[in-house]
């Protein structure tokens, strides 16, 4: 504690030469893991990465369009295997270093190279063959398949596809200030678990950020943060508040409360090759019996909504996004147990397995209701487990779950992000096993084809049978939207606050009058 109020101290003394509007303080429950663009894959440590550097292409900030960033234009090849890319003239990072296409090469061939053990570099390394110089100022992308995800895969969304310089050649970055960027803000002081300072640069090819000075300070729980935010002591509060606190906040005249929309969704998984879960009337029966309504209402005070399918409204290609999973009918529920041989004298016994700290403070009570709800059928017998998160997920890639809770924060904004990685992309490894499922070969096909046409509407047709098959075996269950995380809470007079499907602060948009 005395380290942290003396660190604080220090931070207070070196702000306070500047003016009010010159700085902006953010509060968060976040961390940063490691600050490097080959070995992270986390929300916080993406977004200080991304807002330190850029991509080649950019998603427009309350849009989520795709624009221009590094290369002003790009061209793709008939056949969708070749991407080329038209570097802007005249670019440099922030020691003075031109951003070239040898530039861009490196950045990503180190990034694939590099591909450390906690990272997502497989969302740029799987489809890449090689990259080519043309000329300094075009590089050509081969791919090994064609991906109608690419150009999404290729933003600053994804952080793998950041491009910069100076990293050492064969080691991690981990303190940012061990490369050089081109983003509009650099980092200037990083103190693990406490606080990141970043200094807006003069040489961001884009807009220069409102704010010169934002500093995020790290806090112990949502209780800590949102005394901070009534207390005045930070501009800005953002993930992770507690339901009742949003409510209570909303209250607050002094304090602006936004919820921006949410591209994170909470679900219900089986592994299809453990009993009892590997019975398909099994898994139809708990789709029937879980309520929804009674989490959202009870656990997150109706701040979250309920969904009935994976994908999210609003991804591209428009249309995807179909309900497929039933409404609570608990007759059935009893209906579908009973094919599968079970009864009141005779209940199904099923554990329950969450992780109680890397979701929040209220996983705890969205398993009690769960089990409260499916146990409602007279027929089911739930045992609830629990284990840390690092366990947890060991655990679940070795299949040693049979119901488990997860959740999903999509690694680039397209429908197939939120189908793919547990039933055709990484079963194993997130814990569906749906790869020894007699179907798999269909879904992979279908995903296949989704995949490589370059034609919207035939993708969200493919998209959606997929969703539909989905109902029908019930690898998993859609529980809740989580609007929660996609809260932000402002003193009054802090402007710039736009919210998209991103889930994103746009720090270079923040301002305070």
């Amino acid at each position: 504690m005395r380290k942290f109020l003396i660190g604080a101290v220090v931070l207070a003394l070196s702000l306070s030469v500047m003016a009010a509007s010159d700085i902006l303080i953010l509060g968060t429950t976040d961390r940063v893991t490691q600050l490097a663009f080959a070995n992270s894959y986390d929300h916080f440590t993406w977004h200080i990465l991304r807002h330190t550097t850029k991509a080649l292409l950019a998603l427009e900030p309350g849009t989520n369009r795709l624009i221009p960033s590094i290369a002003e234009s790009w061209e793709v090849s008939a056949d969708a295997m070749v991407y080329t890319f038209h570097i802007r003239p005249d670019l440099t990072f922030w020691d003075g270093t031109p951003c070239d296409a040898h530039a861009v090469k490196w950045a990503l061939e180190r990034t694939m190279r590099l591909d450390g053990p906690e990272g997502g570099v497989f969302l740029i390394k799987d489809p890449i063959d090689r990259i080519e110089v043309v000329d300094d100022l075009t590089v050509k992308i081969y791919l090994k398949y064609p991906d109608r995800t690419f150009l999404i895969r290729m933003t600053d969304n994804v952080i793998p596809a950041l491009i910069y310089a100076k990293a050492p050649e064969d080691d991690f970055t981990s303190t940012g200030q061990d490369y050089v960027g081109l983003g509009p803000y650099r980092i200037v002081e990083y103190v693990p678990d406490e606080r990141v300072v970043l200094e807006a640069v003069d040489t961001y090819f884009g807009q220069r950020a409102r704010t010169p000075r934002i500093v995020w300070v790290m806090y112990a729980d949502a209780a800590a943060l949102r005394a901070a935010i009534e207390a005045g002591d930070i501009d800005v509060a953002f993930r992770t508040l507690n339901p009742i606190d949003i409510m209570d906040l909303m209250q607050n005249p002094n304090l602006q409360v936004i919820a921006g929309p949410s591209a994170s969704i909470r679900y219900m998984l089986f592994n299809v090759t453990q009993p009892p879960v590997d019975n398909v009337f099994v898994r139809q029966a708990i789709a029937y019996a879980v309520d929804r309504n009674a989490i959202c209402q009870r656990v997150f005070s109706g701040l979250n909504t309920p969904i009935y399918t994976m994908v999210p409204a609003g991804l591209p290609p428009a249309g995807a996004s179909i309900d497929v999973f039933p409404e609570r009918d608990l007759e059935e529920a009893r209906r579908l147990l009973r094919l599968a041989c079970y009864s009141e004298e005779n209940p199904l016994r099923v554990n329950l397995w969450y992780s109680p700290k890397h979701y929040g403070t209220t996983e705890a009570d969205v398993a009690a209701v769960l089990k409260e709800s499916i146990e409602e059928t007279g027929m089911v017998e739930i045992t609830i487990q629990s284990l840390e998160w690092g366990a947890y997920v060991e655990r679940m890639s070795q299949g040693g779950f049979d119901m488990f809770l997860l959740g999903w924060y999509p690694d680039y904004l397209e429908a197939s992000n939120f189908l793919d990685p547990w039933l055709t992309g990484a079963p194993e490894g997130l814990g569906t096993y749906f790869n020894h499922h007699p179907n798999y070969p269909a879904y992979k096909r279908i995903m296949e084809m989704a995949l490589s046409t370059p034609d919207d509407e035939r993708a969200a047709k493919l998209y959606q049978a997929f969703q539909i098959l989905s109902a029908y075996d019930v690898p998993w269950i859609p529980l809740w939207a989580n609007i929660q995380q996609a809260y932000v809470v402002a003193q009054q007079g802090v402007g710039g606050l736009v919210l998209d499907l991103s889930m994103e602060l746009h720090l270079d948009l923040l301002y305070k009058e």
